[in-house]
């Protein structure tokens, strides 16, 4: 009988495969969202979409790299602003999640334990990277929920919980 040998993960490891699936969360949101709930409620869900996603690339990011708003970037749509424009496409959406999710895996993959928790002054706080990774899955699930509620509202159904180890 042989021993397997298991290595506990790290903090990082955490982070990750609880990134994945809150980012999966979101995604599913995109593409599962029916036309009649998409531009529902104050805001609406692509609103939130947009506003849950610029904000998640802009802090689970190496804020080494300069930040770059996309190019159909709307202050109003940000700050989800009633009547705000342009309405943005599923399609712009998945690839700005995308490209936030990369953003933030290239983050993740480049911190270790101790840089975890140093910190840094920005917006007149002093925050550490494990802060803002724990302030990105509280945003981004605050986000989700009222978004589900819309389209709950609206169908009577929503996207499906999705856990770590279930993609």
């Amino acid at each position: 009988m042989s021993e397997q040998t298991t290595t506990a993960p790290t903090i990082i490891d955490i982070f990750r495969r609880n990134m994945a699936p809150t980012v999966a969360m979101l995604r599913n949101i995109i593409m599962q969202c029916p036309d009649e709930a998409w531009a529902d409620g104050h805001p609406a869900v692509w609103q939130q979409l947009y506003h849950t996603i610029f904000w998640f690339n802009a802090w689970a990011r190496d804020w080494a790299t300069p930040f770059k708003r996309p190019t159909f970037h709307s202050d109003d749509v940000l700050n989800m602003v009633k009547g705000a424009t342009p309405v943005l496409t599923r399609e712009q959406l998945v690839e700005y999640l995308r490209q936030a999710e990369a953003d933030c895996y290239v983050f993740l993959d480049h911190l270790t334990p101790e840089s975890l928790i140093v910190e840094v002054e920005a917006f007149g706080v002093r925050w550490t990277p494990a802060d803002r990774i724990l302030g990105q899955l509280r945003h981004i699930q605050h986000h989700v929920g009222g978004m589900h509620a819309t389209i709950r509202r609206v169908t009577d159904s929503a996207p499906k919980w999705v856990g770590f180890n279930e993609g």
